[in-house]
């Protein structure tokens, strides 16, 4: 997750989120889906949140999922190591806060590789409020071949080394690209696409990949990462996830674990 300062709206993300956090005002990176086939979604509201951390002098953001009204999935890269991490979402022209009190890093994750499980669950101090909406991940009843097609979504940047077009939840949809791997996926509209086109970009990580139609939407994958596109530093076309369908078990465990815990406070 790369980190640097921030402006404009991000700045103001800063602001906030360095108050709850017991700092001054610091840099946040941008959480981002854009080119011309994204658009604002608000459908997605009730399910996808702001993963905020904080280690040291540097701060990061990340997109996550809810599982539970009090549970949020998102990458490990983004939680890993750090000191202090909330949950943060819009509201009333503002934005709400909530502390995470536990993390589960996936066992099969490694910072120092450039591949691996990069699912990690976070849990709350207190429940979200009853407006947020849990979705259900794939336990291997969704179709996984090339050409499937998913959505994605996430907030922040719209446009390559734009921080001001940041703050919108925006989804896309998109294909499952080739070189298939059973636990990853490859997603974007074409091997060809431009950033005008589709725009992945740094901080969008632990957003989700879902499925599409009608009905209630299913949790396919996390996106963790991104193949480089050209001089972009930001950005990319061509998305990487990891599959929840294997992690199923994983994911059951830590759930069941944690309804089993009583609830430990956060620290400062």
């Amino acid at each position: 997750m790369k980190l640097f300062r921030s402006s404009g709206r991000l700045a103001r993300l800063a602001a906030w989120a360095a108050g709850a956090l017991g700092l001054s005002a610091g840099s946040l990176p941008a959480l981002a889906l854009g080119g011309g086939q994204s658009q604002g979604d608000s459908t997605l509201l009730p399910h996808v949140v702001m993963v905020l951390s904080r280690e040291g002098t540097r701060h990061g953001a990340c997109t996550g999922t809810i599982l539970a009204r009090d549970v949020v999935l998102t990458a490990a890269h983004c939680v890993a190591g750090t000191k202090q991490v909330v949950v943060a979402y819009p509201e009333a022209g503002s934005h709400v806060l909530q502390r995470v009190t536990s993390r589960a890093i996936h066992p099969g994750f490694s910072g120092r590789a450039r591949v691996s499980l990069d699912l990690a669950l976070i849990r709350l101090e207190s429940p979200l409020p009853a407006r947020f909406i849990p979705l259900p991940f794939d336990r291997g009843e969704v179709e996984h071949r090339v050409g499937a097609t998913h959505l994605i979504a996430g907030y922040g940047l719209q446009r390559e080394g734009d921080e001001t077009s940041a703050g919108t939840l925006r989804s896309a949809t998109v294909g499952v690209l080739p070189r298939l791997f059973p636990r990853f996926l490859r997603i974007g509209t074409s091997p060809s696409a431009d950033l005008s086109d589709i725009a992945i970009c740094t901080g969008d990580s632990g957003g989700p990949v879902l499925t599409t139609g009608f009905g209630s939407r299913t949790v396919v994958g996390v996106v963790y990462g991104r193949e480089s596109f050209g001089d972009a530093r930001s950005c990319g076309t061509i998305g990487q996830a990891v599959r929840l369908a294997p992690q199923a078990g994983w994911i059951d465990q830590t759930l069941a674990r944690w309804s089993g815990e009583a609830r430990p406070r956060p620290t400062r």
